[in-house]
C-alpha cells in the first residue's frame, strides 16, 4: 500500500485552515428572526429594542421584504435580527412569505413569533405555523419549536383598568394593575397550551451550565458549557425540580423561561428586559458573553417620563361652554 506521509508544510497549512475554520465559527452572527401576521408589531418591537428606525404604519402593511438589523455585542460579534413580511396581507403574498419563513426557521437560532395580545382567534397563526411545519419529520417539527419564543404584543391595548405609571425622576416605567396582570398571564397561558403543548413530547429546551450540573433525572443531559432538557417544563415541573435540587434553581428557571409567552408592549416599553434575557439565554454562554450589555438592562423597561406621559393622557370638555375642564398633560408632577 502506497503512504505518502504529510510534509510539514501540509500539516501547517490544515492546522491553518482548522484554526481559520474554529475562529469563523465562533465569530458568527446569532440570528433572530421576528415573525407573525401583518400589524402585529413587528418592526415596533425592534424599534423598541434598539432604537432603530425601521418603518411602521398603522394602516397597511410596511415590511414588504427580509429586513436584517445588525447589533453589535460588547465583547464581539453580532447579532442579527430578521424582522420578516407579516402574514395576513394577501393570499398570494402569503404564498411566498411561507418560504421566507421556513428558511429563517431553519437558519435562525431564535425565532420570535409574535401574537397580537387582544386577538382572541388564533386559528389564522396555528395553521400558518402548520404550513410551515407540515413539510419537515416529526422530530424536526420539535426541534424548530423550540427555537421559537412566542410574543404577545401591544399589551397596552388592554385598557381597562388602567395602567400603571411609575415615577422615577425624569424616568417612566409602566407596570399592569393587577387584574390586567391576571389577564396578560391567562392569555400566556392559553397560547402557550395552544401552540407548545402539541409538541410538548419532542421539545427541547438548552441553557448554559455555570456550574458542575449534575442530577439523577433522564430528561437532562449536560456537558461543561451546556444543559438540555427533553420535553415541556411547566410550573410544576419547575417547583419540584427547585424544591429537589436547590442548588440549580437558576438553570431550571431559565430552561423554564424558554417555554414562557411573554406579554410585552413597544410603547410602553413593558418587559422587553425580559425578553432580551429570554433571547440571550437560548443562545447560550457564549451569546451571554457576549451580549451581556443587553441582559438585566433596566433602560429597556424605561422611556423619558415626558414621552411616558403622552400615553396616559385624558381630556375632559363641555361641549355647551365650549371650554376645556381638565388636560392630564396640563398637570404638573
Amino acid at each position: 500500500m502506497f503512504n505518502q506521509a504529510l510534509s510539514q508544510e501540509q500539516i501547517e497549512r490544515l492546522k491553518q485552515e482548522a484554526i481559520q475554520g474554529f475562529m469563523k465559527a465562533a465569530n458568527a452572527p446569532f440570528i433572530v428572526a421576528v415573525i407573525g401576521q401583518t400589524g402585529v408589531g413587528k418592526s415596533s418591537l425592534i424599534n423598541a429594542l434598539f432604537g432603530t428606525d425601521l418603518k411602521t404604519d398603522a394602516v397597511k402593511p410596511c415590511t414588504m421584504a427580509v429586513e436584517k438589523v445588525v447589533v453589535k455585542g460588547n465583547k464581539g460579534g453580532e447579532m442579527w435580527f430578521y424582522d420578516l413580511p407579516g402574514i395576513g396581507e394577501s393570499v398570494s403574498a402569503d404564498a411566498r412569505y411561507i418560504e421566507d419563513y421556513k428558511q429563517k426557521l431553519l437558519e435562525a437560532d431564535v425565532v420570535l413569533w409574535c401574537l397580537h395580545c387582544d386577538n382572541r382567534s388564533v386559528t389564522f397563526d396555528v395553521t400558518a405555523l402548520q404550513k410551515i411545519l407540515s413539510s419537515f419529520s416529526a422530530e424536526k417539527q420539535a426541534q424548530l419549536m423550540s427555537k421559537i419564543t412566542f410574543v404577545l404584543t401591544k399589551a397596552d391595548t388592554l385598557v381597562n383598568p388602567p395602567w400603571i405609571l411609575a415615577k422615577m425622576d425624569k424616568w417612566g416605567m409602566f407596570a399592569p394593575s393587577k387584574t390586567t396582570r391576571e389577564i396578560l398571564d391567562k392569555k400566556a397561558a392559553y397560547y402557550q397550551e395552544t401552540f407548545l403543548l402539541p409538541y410538548s413530547n419532542g421539545l427541547v429546551s438548552r441553557t448554559y451550565n455555570d456550574g458542575n450540573f449534575k442530577i439523577d433525572d433522564t430528561r437532562f443531559s449536560w456537558d461543561t458549557y451546556s444543559v438540555v432538557f427533553q420535553g415541556f417544563m411547566d410550573s410544576s415541573t419547575l417547583n419540584q425540580l427547585q424544591a429537589k435540587y436547590p442548588q440549580f434553581q437558576g438553570v431550571f428557571k431559565r430552561i423554564y423561561q424558554n417555554y414562557q409567552v411573554i406579554p410585552i408592549s413597544s410603547n410602553l416599553r413593558f418587559s422587553l428586559n425580559q425578553l432580551m434575557v429570554v433571547i440571550v439565554n437560548k443562545m447560550g454562554k457564549e451569546a451571554i458573553a457576549k451580549f451581556n450589555n443587553f441582559m438585566n438592562d433596566d433602560q429597556l423597561d424605561k422611556l423619558p417620563f415626558a414621552k411616558a406621559r403622552e400615553f396616559s393622557n385624558l381630556i375632559v370638555v363641555d361641549p355647551n361652554r365650549n371650554r376645556k375642564l381638565f388636560d392630564l398633560t396640563e398637570m404638573r408632577f
